[in-house]
């Protein structure tokens, strides 16, 4: 699996155990819908600020984006 599967596939099963919408992590995290929905499909390379915002939004540390 690429970086950007592994991320896509973190970012979605974490909003989803914390019962968020692709629409209000987007809005928390301060970007896009379809940008965020673009990551978790892997299709999008976010830059390292994107993912701290999102990791907050999360209430997780960044690192926890890249878990296996």
């Amino acid at each position: 699996m690429h970086w950007e599967q592994r991320v896509g596939a973190n970012i979605r099963r974490l909003r989803q155990a914390r019962k968020l919408s692709q629409e209000a992590l987007a809005h928390e995290a301060g970007m896009a819908m379809r940008y965020l929905a673009g990551i978790e499909r892997g299709e999008e390379n976010p830059s390292l600020a994107f993912l701290v915002k999102i990791a907050d939004a999360l209430g997780v540390v960044p690192a926890a984006l890249f878990e296996e």
